[in-house]
């Protein structure tokens, strides 16, 4: 089987970022009748599908809409050195759905990392072979999503037995043969989510032996119909039960509070994190939850469209406290639309920035096109609980960005960032890595696992940002620290603690 090499081209930003296009066009299938669904897709997956040590990038695809045909998914097998091969065909990962995100995890537990794609008409779940190729394993799960519009999901063990489950994020009812047409500025654009119905999110419990139960009525999840974009998995509240955080569109967002023996409330208001303090229900679209703070308590953050924000929430342990005005954030993103979006700690300081894919909702080529693209934003972490521009990023084109996963993609100590954009070539921005500080990079492949080092903590999750997912090392930037204590707590209660040197990579298990 053949497969094809890409040579990467970077130009130089300012602050020595540089930045090359991947390959693979991402096809939305928007035409003159913009059809909804063209401006949603655009999740990523990064992982090490062939267990070599480095990262691998997926990038799911749409196609022409209503009815196909379908544009390839692609896998881009990690090389070394910025360089990548298209393995695709040969991993049997070409698709058969209009995709829009994708979600990676281990869920058979054979040491191989299998792969879920959530589409417009249907979910796919491939299990990897251990040999370079994927087996659709959808019908012999029995998933069903009963044919629902999904756009992201989060692996994650609810019950704590050992198996990973499933949650799957739904958006809303679309028919092309009932869709209107929406004028923006007097040009035709994408319609207000307001025009279409809400659908409730899916939960689907493993049964241990390569199948799932749908439980979403009996945990309590079906009974919440949103207009669901994207989820955040983390044992917010420090029971030792991992919760899902889940952003809604124009609508209310949910916190699925997790009761154990399969059960769940949504307390989104109770905790403070339904909507901002305006009251007024924003466009929820990419989430991410880390400890921003270094407090040891996971926060969260999501991107909204113009005049909204990226609403920012610390974790009070028992409820939230909106920060958005007080971090800066809110000044810094009120002129922003974004979709991906992440906590990373780009400069090794010890501190997590806010990373965020921005474009508007609108059309490239509507009404209100000229102001439809931006370039991503980058906030710095100032360490005293507010944020500041980074530099470089503003130099970057404007583009329609959606995905973005973050990733130290040639093993250096310093992170990567992977964009995806509509109707066009995915970015990768290649860090300068000058000046950064010290690092360690801490593989446990143990979802809901938690890890500290010092004040710093972080749980592995593969659900990230907009639609995508990081399944890889925990990345922690260290500062002026030479030598350090890490400490892990799996899921079962079993830990352990080590003492090693920074700017090395080491894997823990149990």
């Amino acid at each position: 089987m053949k497969w094809f090499s890409l040579n990467l081209f970077f130009l130089t930003l300012a602050g020595n970022w540089t930045v090359a296009p991947l390959g693979p066009v991402l096809v939305t299938g928007e035409s003159v009748k913009k059809p909804l669904p063209a401006t949603t897709p655009g999740g990523i997956a990064v992982f090490d599908y062939n267990n070599d040590g480095r990262l691998d990038l997926f990038f799911p695809n749409g196609g022409a809409l209503p009815a196909g045909p379908k544009a390839p998914n692609t896998l881009l097998r990690n090389d070394g050195n910025f360089q990548f091969s298209d393995v695709t065909v040969e991993a049997g990962l070409t698709g058969r759905h209009y995709d829009l995100g994708a979600a990676a995890a281990d869920y058979n537990k054979d040491g191989h990392p299998d792969l879920l794609t959530l589409g417009l008409r249907g979910l796919a779940l491939y299990r990897n072979q251990g040999n370079g190729k994927f087996t659709d394993a959808t019908a012999t799960s029995k998933l069903d999503n009963q044919g629902r519009w999904s756009v992201a999901a989060a692996w994650f063990d609810m019950e704590n037995d050992n198996d990973l489950d499933l949650f799957v994020v739904n958006y809303v009812q679309w028919n092309p043969a009932t869709e209107q047409v929406c004028l923006v500025a007097g040009k035709p654009d994408f319609c207000h989510p307001r025009h279409y119905a809400p659908e409730p999110n899916a939960l689907f419990r493993n049964n241990g032996d390569g199948t799932f139960t749908d439980v979403s009525i009996p945990s309590g999840i079906a009974a919440h119909k949103g207009k669901g974009m994207s989820v955040a998995a983390a044992d917010f509240d420090a029971d030792g039960l991992t919760d899902l955080y889940v952003t809604n569109d124009r609508t209310f967002a949910f916190y699925f509070r997790n009761l154990g023996q399969g059960k769940f409330e949504e307390c989104a208001f109770d905790r403070g994190i339904a909507v901002p303090q305006d009251g007024n229900p924003v466009s929820g679209m990419g989430v991410s939850a880390e400890d921003y703070d270094n407090d040891g308590r996971p926060d969260l953050v999501y991107t909204a469209l113009r005049d909204e924000t990226f609403p920012l929430y610390r974790n009070l342990g028992k409820e939230f406290e909106e920060t958005t005005g007080k971090s800066r954030l809110a000044p810094l993103s009120r002129a922003m639309a974004g979709w991906g979006i992440a906590f990373a700690d780009l400069d090794n300081d010890g501190w997590k920035d806010i990373l965020a894919a921005r474009s508007d909702a609108l059309s490239a080529t509507g009404g209100n096109g000229a102001k439809a693209k931006e370039p991503p934003g980058w906030f710095r972490n100032q360490g005293n609980g507010t944020f500041a521009l980074g530099d470089g990023w503003a130099k970057l084109e404007p583009a329609m960005f959606r995905g973005l996963v973050v990733a130290d993609l040639n093993a250096d100590g310093c992170l990567d960032v992977v964009l995806s954009v509509l109707q066009s070539t995915p970015r990768l921005l290649r860090s300068p890595c000058q000046g950064a500080g010290n690092w360690l990079s801490i593989d446990v492949r143990e979802l809901g696992a938690r890890v500290r080092i010092g004040n710093q903590t972080r749980w592995v999750s593969s659900a990230t940002g907009y639609a995508s997912s990081y399944l890889g090392p925990l990345h922690f930037g260290l500062g002026a620290a030479k030598q350090v204590e890490v400490e892990v707590t799996w899921p079962d209660g079993r830990s352990k603690r080590i003492a090693t040197e920074t700017n090395r990579a080491i894997q823990l298990k149990p």
